[in-house]
């Protein structure tokens, strides 16, 4: 009877184990979309960004019509030339087009809300032409908060940026104040460029900048070099202040008299930060200076990354409609629904497992190995079933900012680089949080040195979180690339805190000896951005090349061949379509799509388009692509077929391409 009554319980361990990742899946299927902190204030700001663009759009049509819809495939308004003779430096024209997003100034309300900030707080901006759709967005995150700006502008730009001579970015100034949207005016202007003195530019160049400032009337703060430039900065915002501190100093761009040199760059971290690390500065510039000062900074430059950490879209060939991305709602677990899934499963393990307790079951787990990796996988199962398992947690090696001495460990045939933690000089890190961090360290033993410790301290902000004693026993699969001995890995994890942070390591050990480590970050990593799919029955492809060289593809439907999609979800669906125009086609076209789910469920859509310049079908160059339409389907959970076909005109073509979130390529049963 023995062997019936240990199947049995292998059982009860199997039928736990199932009704855990059974709970999982419900949690999971139970997601709902969770509006973000500041939600109302967010979406505010942006909607008033997308104000903005759209009258910066309607005045840049009527300067001649210069739009450049091949650069500026959204036709926007606010992608500029590639060169012109106020531009200054090199730009990136997918930096720019990412930029034009107004759900960049939700980001900012963010920052700022992080920041601590309130109506009527007073902040120093410095902004400059290369990016005047961020310029937008900040000033609509400013007015929306009802913040005090004292903004100065640097009139020159990079390409694409609001380097049009004619239509500089005190221009669009201009144009937003007349139109009622902002309120907030550059106070003073610069040149630009090299030296914050337009160096590098044509004598003609400065002066068609000195003429935009005399135009609307805002004074040029004149310097002889780049130190008085940036002392100047310094003075006048202080003297517009009356001696009182600011909040707040935002820049946006890569303007050396913010930066206060071009090394900077690499050392002054993209977005909110609250200090800065004590680097070997080539020149402190007016960020640096602010930081010294105990102001927070926002600092805006590296566009794409910022982009890709918060779920904007990259280099859109569209306007992003406000309130899109997880800056205002995300996916969440329902709590409620977890914390009753807990008590349940907690008191169906102790009525199931108490009276097995009380018959001894772990015991005799313990001398039956098959039952033991029974519970094993069960506990395992129980885990990676949780919350985290939600993503893949990987680490990221994180190097020091200050104490840069390593140390070299050979093992498995590999040399690896150890950050020395010495005693009385800690190895500083910056880090931002909320983060779990690991820290992996070897002690190498002195000469006579035979066993012992050592002590490892974490401090964060200056404040002791972590001091732990560790055996400097050798370890014999290692060894120093030199080969001496080394003590085996110890590993040590700890949390930081939302926010940037110092952390500060510092490691003590017998005389002769030394410790060293490898300070490690947790990334878990989830799908990012949309993926393209590809229709289970089309007619043909269409590749849509625009003059930049940019390829996009489609599919098109033929008599007989609809376009057809499997796909499962829960997930939402993008689906973009284009009309064909004929060469006598001209003007607004109307159209209407059926969409239909499953054979049953029908919806039209009732689209208009118009030919899109700057763009060609390169399997059918008689044909002009129309400027897209964009619909959103949220297809429920399971596996659906849809059919997009057009309705009217009788005779009418389309071509379609399919996206859903990266995210929801692996299904999740």
């Amino acid at each position: 009877m023995s062997w019936r009554l240990d199947r049995r319980r292998q059982l009860i361990l199997l039928g736990l184990a199932v009704a855990a990742l059974l709970m999982q899946a419900l949690l999971e299927y139970a997601r709902v979309p969770v509006r973000q902190r500041d939600y109302d204030l967010k979406l505010e700001a942006s909607r008033l960004a997308a104000r903005a663009f759209t009258t910066l759009r309607v005045e840049r049509g009527l300067h001649e019509g210069r739009v450049d819809m091949v650069n500026d495939p959204a036709g926007t308004g606010l992608i500029g030339p590639e060169f012109s003779l106020i531009t200054n430096a090199r730009g990136d024209l997918d930096s720019k087009l990412t930029s034009v997003n107004p759900n960049f100034a939700a980001l900012l309300v963010q920052y700022f809300r992080q920041a601590g900030l309130k109506a009527g707080d007073p902040v120093a901006v410095a902004v400059s032409g290369s990016f005047p759709a961020l310029n937008v967005s900040l000033y609509a995150a400013m007015e929306t908060m009802k913040l005090r700006p004292v903004v100065i502008t640097s009139i020159g730009a990079s390409m694409w940026g609001a380097n049009d001579p004619q239509f500089t970015w005190l221009d669009m100034e201009a144009v937003l104040a007349r139109a009622g949207i902002f309120t907030t005016r550059s106070v003073a202007a610069t040149h630009g460029g090299g030296n914050d003195m337009g160096r590098g530019l044509s004598p003609e160049g400065r002066r068609l900048i000195e003429a935009a400032a005399a135009r609307h009337g805002v004074p040029l703060l004149e310097a002889a070099n780049i130190e008085e430039a940036i002392t100047r900065r310094m003075s006048f915002w202080a003297e517009t202040q009356k001696g009182h501190a600011y909040k707040l100093s935002v820049n946006v761009g890569g303007g050396v008299a913010s930066l206060g040199s071009s090394h900077n760059r690499l050392l002054l971290p993209s977005g909110l930060s609250f200090e800065l690390a004590d680097h070997n500065w080539a020149r402190k510039g007016t960020l640096v200076h602010f930081a010294e000062q105990g102001v927070p900074i926002v600092h805006l430059l590296n566009v794409t990354r910022l982009a890709q950490e918060f779920g904007l879209p990259l280099a859109p060939d569209f306007m992003p409609e406000p309130g899109e991305g997880p800056l205002f709602q995300k996916d969440m677990y329902s709590i409620p629904l977890a914390a009753a899934m807990l008590v349940l499963y907690s008191l169906a393990c102790v009525l199931i497992l108490a009276p097995e307790v009380r018959a001894g079951l772990f015991d005799r787990l313990n001398r039956r190995p098959g039952a033991a990796a029974a519970l094993g996988a069960f506990l395992a199962l129980a885990v990676a079933a949780g919350p985290a398992g939600a993503a893949v947690t990987s680490w990221r090696e994180i190097r020091p900012v200050t104490g840069g001495a390593t140390a070299c460990v050979s093992t498995d045939g590999h040399d690896v680089a150890y950050v020395v933690l010495p005693e009385g000089r800690s190895a500083t890190f910056e880090i931002t949080g909320p983060r779990r961090c690991k820290l992996l360290t070897r002690g190498f033993p002195g000469a006579g040195v035979s066993g012992g410790r050592y002590e490892l301290s974490v401090r964060i902000d200056g404040v002791m979180v972590e001091t732990r004693a560790l055996a400097l026993t050798v370890d014999e699969a290692a060894t120093a690339c030199d080969g001496a001995p080394v003590s085996g890995l110890r590993r040590t994890y700890f949390e930081v805190g939302p926010g940037l942070h110092r952390v500060e390591l510092t490691g003590r050990a017998p005389d002769g000896s030394l410790v060293a480590g490898r300070l490690f970050g947790a990334v878990k990593r989830r799908g990012t951005g949309r993926a393209p799919l590809t229709p289970s029955s089309y007619g043909s492809v269409a590749t849509l090349q625009f003059d930049s060289g940019a390829q996009s593809t489609y599919y098109r439907p033929e008599p007989g061949r609809p376009l057809v999609l499997d796909v499962t979800g829960p997930t939402s669906l993008q689906v973009h379509t284009r009309l064909d125009f004929d060469l006598t086609m001209s003007g607004t076209q109307n159209f209407t799509l059926e969409l239909m789910c499953d054979g049953a469920d029908r919806r039209t859509y009732h689209m208009t388009a118009e030919k899109l310049a700057g763009a060609v079908w390169v399997e059918t160059p008689f044909l002009q692509p129309g400027t897209r339409n964009r619909l959103r389907v949220d297809v429920p959970p399971g596996r659906h077929r849809y059919v997009l076909r057009c309705l009217r005109p009788d005779a009418c073509g389309i071509a379609a391409q399919f996206q859903i979130p990266v995210a929801d390529l692996e299904v999740r049963r």
